[in-house]
């Protein structure tokens, strides 16, 4: 489960859709106030409760603590941003891969988080711009799949008897015009992830 949005009352975020994506990068959990002993005893027992639910909402939500492997994964994704920013061919890619369960896919939500909210600093007043595109595919994903996908997360529609030239010539065109960076693929066996 992700962080929502600041006053969103959904406490769950599609992050393969824009809207979604953009909520979780949006997305500053706050802390709540944690009382010294003497002044939560104090305080009446509704407002105690209340005080005491809101502190076990933030600790549900599993706030992402930047692990050593995360912070490594993040400053090697935003060299290779760098690197590929001037490269016209040969671009290079990063993929992360790991047994299952071990935090790959929030260490590469975090790597897009981060590029996003950087190319927001670097280019403010760039709202239209998609810097990052997420989606999940299975391991037997074709091209067009992969293709539908980020069209799908583009908000693009995908008829169905569309051929994968069709789709990936809207797909490259809004990515074009929008300044997409990093089009991250998670794989759903779990076994990997890439950037």
């Amino acid at each position: 489960m992700t962080p929502p949005a600041p006053g969103s009352a959904d406490t769950t975020v599609q992050l393969t859709t824009l809207t979604g994506w953009r909520q979780f990068v949006a997305a500053v959990p706050s802390v709540p106030e944690l009382l010294p002993e003497q002044d939560w005893l104090s305080i009446e027992d509704g407002k105690r409760a209340s005080h005491d639910e809101e502190r076990l909402e933030h600790h549900s939500r599993l706030v992402v603590v930047q692990t050593p492997v995360i912070g490594r994964i993040i400053t090697q994704g935003g060299n290779l941003i760098r690197m590929n920013r001037l490269a016209h061919y040969g671009r290079s890619g990063l993929m992360v891969s790991g047994p299952a369960r071990t935090g790959k896919t929030t260490a590469v939500t975090q790597l897009g988080k981060t590029a996003e909210v950087m190319h927001r600093q670097r280019h403010p007043g760039s709202r239209d711009d998609i810097p990052v595109i997420y989606i999940t595919v299975p391991p037997a994903a074709t091209g067009k799949m992969i293709a539908t996908e980020i069209a799908r997360f583009l908000g693009l529609p995908v008829p169905r008897r569309a051929n994968i030239t069709d789709v990936i010539e809207s797909v490259c065109g809004i990515c074009l015009d929008t300044r997409v960076t990093m089009i991250i693929v998670d794989f759903t066996d779990r076994s990997y992830s890439c950037s």
